[in-house]
């Protein structure tokens, strides 16, 4: 296969957490659900100690707990933020009650990227990534041994993309895919709705101004600029053993059901693992989440001023000193936790 072929192959791939589609696999590929391991429960009935210090610590971030928060300022009606996650479970991508109750007050709807499975937002991800994420030195996997880079290919193929691409891909992109579960991927890319995109439609069928508060450019130009070091931690971590990946997506969607989505930030790895410690991946962080939430904000205040707006972001944007929550607050919104 030539260099061309190979962009034009790998153009077709998206990045997984993002609010968008994947495009479909062969029929065989699909499965009718996925499994993993919570860490943390794991850990609860493991190590009692070590698990009391982290729930110790987990109470302890801002607003760690809740997925929906009323806005409210002087002059117009309440405002809502509601945390999403990319996931096709039925039960979450149903909408709890009292999201749906607030989703049908909103007069806009605010989501991350519009119209992800669009022709044209489809083409922009196609150039960005032919773009961004091909080596074309073919030495993507340099740094790794020979187990970490077999276990790359075997994730790869199991996230129906040819194993043979993976010296092709940048350290970032192959990161942010094979930490993401690959039975996930397959879920997705069966035309499942997720979380956020059913909040987008239900949106559009009520008559809603949806609009996006990132471009597509902007949001997989903050992934792509993971440092290189910090890239190669998450491919080694994501290849760490064979469940891993599915093991980090079951412990997220415990948590996002749990409504506990910030107690995320107080994982460590002498407790869960070397996957799951955040203070390896502060500059990730600053970058995939802080830096974004200040965008966000400032492209959501005017929806919020007007009102009945229904501001939909990943759960994770929400929690921390840094997260929306406390950064609506600093702009003189009254914010309060509704489930």
């Amino acid at each position: 296969m030539t260099i061309l072929r190979r962009r034009a192959a790998l153009a077709g791939v998206l990045l997984a957490g993002l609010s968008m589609g994947w495009p479909a696999l062969p029929a065989q590929a699909q499965e009718p659900g996925c499994k993993g391991e919570d860490v943390i429960a794991k850990a609860k009935a493991e190590k009692p100690e070590q698990y009391a210090a982290f729930e110790a610590e987990a109470r302890k971030i801002p607003n760690a707990e809740g997925l929906l928060w009323r806005i409210e300022t002087k002059g117009a009606p309440a405002s809502y933020l509601f945390g999403t996650m990319h996931s096709t479970e039925a039960d979450l991508v149903d909408l709890a009650g009292p999201v749906r109750e607030a989703l049908g007050q909103a007069r806009s709807v605010a989501v991350e990227i519009v119209r992800g499975d669009a022709a044209d937002t489809q083409a922009k991800i196609v150039a960005y990534v032919s773009q961004n994420a091909i080596d074309t030195t073919g030495k993507g996997l340099d740094g790794l041994t020979e187990a970490q880079a077999a276990a790359v290919r075997k994730r790869l193929q199991a996230s129906g993309l040819p194993a043979e691409i993976a010296p092709m891909l940048k350290p970032w992109f192959l990161g942010v895919t094979l930490s993401t579960s690959a039975c996930e991927l397959r879920q997705m890319a069966s035309g499942k709705l997720t979380v956020d995109g059913t909040v987008e439609k239900i949106g559009r069928e009520a008559g809603a101004d949806v609009v996006g508060l990132e471009t597509v450019e902007e949001q997989l130009g903050a992934i792509s600029k993971i440092a290189p070091e910090t890239a190669r931690r998450m491919i080694r971590d994501a290849v760490s053993t064979e469940t891993m990946s599915d093991d980090m997506q079951a412990t997220t969607l415990a948590l996002y059901r749990a409504r506990r989505v910030g107690w995320y930030f107080a994982t460590k790895a002498d407790t869960f693992g070397e996957a799951f410690d955040l203070d390896a991946y502060k500059d990730f962080v600053e970058d995939i989440v802080d830096r974004r939430n200040r965008l966000m904000l400032e492209r959501s205040k005017a929806l919020i001023d007007k009102g009945s707006a229904f501001v939909a972001v990943g759960a994770l944007h929400l929690p921390g000193r840094n997260g929306l929550v406390e950064l609506l607050r600093g702009q003189g919104y009254a914010v309060t936790k509704v489930w």
